[in-house]
């Protein structure tokens, strides 16, 4: 008989086998046995050997028997033992098959659910993993809101938990999430605090906490199908799932926020923060998209480059608080002038560009320049008052890309823009609510404009700055009483200019005042040897706006008046009445305090402003000065043969000095008619060219010899 090492692998079948043989052949032995003492007893005819007696015969043969069923025990014995160790190893293996499925089906689980950083997907991912390894019938998912509170977010299967919300605390999901530690339930839990109808209990649940980092994220629920039951050994695999969703779950919130701040903060620097509008780099780029998509060989893109007018105004005025509400109010109106399909943005300060899509002439876009200025009527309501804006407006028109070319722009972004500023700055040189289109012509003036502000800017510290002396005459007996310092600029290849042609772009850079200090130190340098020699002549000077705006005027001047020595009563300051509209108090405020030097003050212009008779009112003014445009039309009325509104206006100008006992000049006497008008009307003071033309300060000192 083949014993059990004979086997190459020893099985639960082959001992089976190896059993059957061993009891077979003790069977057959048995029987022979049987057989043998049988024939011994019933043949008493069988002779044997004299050595062997029937007793012996006897004898061996159950000794025989003994033995071998000895054996066959010992035998049965080992197989027994084989056969449990066997059972044991199957058992064991079955158990390890086990766990490396379960500890395999964590591993995917782990990995499924941190492949994606979404974090709904995550969600969806965790409920999925978790029902598929614990063969569950529902799983829910509940994140902690705020400090206290429990709110299911998303579940898996047919829940009672979907749009559960409870405190931290209450109910079994509360409790786990408290105590941080998971929960086993078999058996029915009743649950309340569920929105939904709750189905059927399940007989098994288990609810893991959810935590990364000592910091509690919520908690995950799962519950077994009727046939299922679970074990500790089940919630020790959850609680381990637990910990891979806790980190995937982390994971996705931080990618969440961090994908949720560079939104804003991509956001923050494509927007204005003020107005919500589109900035510069964003319009730009709508633009440039504008001009690259394919059209119609009609269809044209517009660009409107809009700036308030008088905007500074507004937050000299009420403050910079008004300012703001201003703009955003105007943003608004901005919004509510165009098509749904054009787009706004703020470029920064009072500026803003529209961009107006899918036009075929100029008339569409000055229509949409139409439609602003429309909601523009309206007054804004702003600190309690109602205030009224004007805007220029300036116009492009690019083509973009046609169906014959290349997809190239015909007109870059940057070029459209350039053009529309140009033409910008041409509105505001016509004046206030003035609309302009680009033409090419345009471009070489502003190029001049420029290179004249390059120019300008350290045209005092190169002494190219000067001061011009124009005569005031007595008009009955043209003796010279007096003379208006006008500023000049000896330009290097442009020659000497004007005022007019250089004075508004020193105002728009913010020059004027260092301009309005020179000149009357220039003047108070130069002409205080006259002044000293002729105690009744006097000297205008003009005082720009932005210069009366200055708290410390009247300091400067009394330290020019004392380093030059001239008596302050020879000195008139110029004043326009736009000057004088200003925050109208601290003028008024800072016009005596100059008054109080001594020093004289005129109101230039007079006639042309609004509610001129209201400012001899309320400001110290001394002197009148009838503004050329009524002049000129003395020569049209003697031409016409009727006196003509010039010469009322001057008349009753010089009827409301006189009574005011106020000087009045008249200015831009150009023709002997005008200068005899004006001596017949009774009036004692003018200037212009037919007098005397602007002088420097040599030919002046021959002029009065």
């Amino acid at each position: 008989m083949a014993g059990l090492r004979s086997f190459d692998t020893p099985n639960l079948e082959a001992i089976e086998r190896r059993r059957f043989q061993l009891w077979l052949v003790s069977l057959l032995l048995l029987v022979v046995v049987a057989s043998a003492v049988i024939l011994l007893t019933a043949f008493q005819s069988v002779i044997l050997p004299s050595w062997l007696t029937p007793r012996w015969v006897q004898i061996s043969l159950m000794g025989m028997i003994i033995l071998f069923c000895a054996y066959a025990i010992e035998k049965e014995i080992q197989l027994g033992r084989l056969t449990r160790v066997l059972i044991d190893e199957r058992v064991l293996t079955a158990s390890l098959t086990s766990r490396i499925y379960e500890v395999q089906s964590l591993l995917e689980a782990g990995k499924a659910i941190n492949l994606d950083l979404n974090l709904e997907e995550v969600v969806s991912t965790i409920l999925s993993c978790a029902r598929e390894l614990l063969d569950g019938h529902d799983c829910s998912i509940q994140l902690c809101y705020g400090d206290d509170e429990l709110r299911t977010v998303n579940i898996a299967g047919q829940s009672a938990a979907a749009g559960a919300r409870m405190k931290i605390g209450q109910g079994i999901a509360g409790r786990v999430a408290e105590t941080r530690e998971p929960v086993l339930i078999n058996g029915q839990v009743e649950h309340k605090g569920f929105r939904k109808p709750t189905p059927a209990a399940p007989n098994s649940a288990m609810s893991v906490h959810l935590v990364h980092r000592n910091v509690l994220l919520g908690v995950l629920n799962v519950n077994a199908r009727d046939h299922r039951i679970y074990t500790e050994h089940d919630l020790r695999a959850f609680g381990i799932f637990g910990e891979q969703a806790a980190i995937a779950l982390a994971n996705a919130q931080l990618y969440e926020a961090q994908r949720l701040t560079a939104s804003q903060t991509t956001y923050r620097a494509l927007h204005d923060g003020l107005t919500g509008l589109p900035n510069r780099a964003l319009f730009l780029d709508r633009v440039d998209h504008a001009l690259s998509r394919r059209r119609e060989a009609s269809e044209r893109v517009a660009l409107l480059f809009v700036d308030l007018d008088d905007f500074k105004r507004i937050n000299d005025s009420l403050g910079h608080l008004a300012g703001d509400a201003v703009i955003a109010a105007f943003a608004e109106r901005l919004r509510a002038g165009i098509r749904a399909a054009d787009t706004v943005a703020r470029f920064g300060g009072d500026e803003f560009a529209v961009l107006v899509d899918g036009i075929s002439s100029d008339a569409e876009a000055r229509r949409a320049a139409d439609r602003i200025y429309s909601e523009l009527s309206r007054p804004i309501a702003v600190a309690d008052r109602e205030v009224r804006i004007g805007a220029s407006i300036g116009i492009a028109i690019g083509a973009g890309a046609s169906e014959d070319d290349d997809g190239g722009e015909n007109s870059g972004s940057s070029e459209l823009l350039r053009n529309a500023d140009t033409a910008l700055h041409v509105a505001k040189s016509l004046g206030k609510n003035q609309v302009t289109v680009f033409e090419p012509s345009m471009r070489a003036e502003v190029l001049r404009r420029f290179d004249l502000e390059s120019d300008l800017d350290g045209a005092l510290d190169r002494l190219e700055v000067t001061v011009h002396y124009q005569p005031i005459h007595q008009l009955s007996t043209r003796e010279i009483v007096g003379v208006e310092a006008l500023v000049r600029w000896n330009h290097p290849r442009r020659g000497l200019l004007a005022a007019g042609a250089w004075v508004p772009l020193a105002e728009q850079i913010g020059l004027l005042p260092a301009i309005d200090r020179f000149v009357l130190a220039e003047t108070c340098r130069t002409l205080a040897p006259l002044l000293r020699e002729r105690s009744d002549f006097s000297v205008n000077i003009n005082l720009s706006p932005a210069r009366l705006q200055d708290p410390s005027i009247t300091s400067e001047v009394q330290k020019v008046l004392d380093a030059s020595g001239v008596d302050p009563s020879h000195l008139v300051f110029e004043i326009t009445e736009s000057a004088m509209l200003r925050d109208g108090e601290s003028t008024a405020r800072r016009l005596n305090a100059i008054r109080s030097l001594g020093i004289r003050l005129a109101l230039d212009d007079f006639g042309t402003g609004y509610s001129s008779l209201s400012h001899l009112r309320r400001f110290p003014v001394d002197t009148v000065k009838i503004d050329r445009t009524f002049v000129e039309e003395l020569n049209h009325a003697q031409n016409n043969g009727s006196g003509g509104h010039g010469r009322t206006l001057i008349e009753a100008i010089l009827r409301l000095g006189h009574g005011l006992n106020l000087a009045v000049i008249a200015e831009g006497i150009e023709s002997e008619q005008q200068a005899s008008s004006l001596v017949d009307l009774g009036c004692d003071l003018g200037q212009g060219y037919l007098l005397a033309r602007p002088m420097p300060i040599e030919d002046l000192r021959s002029l009065l010899g």
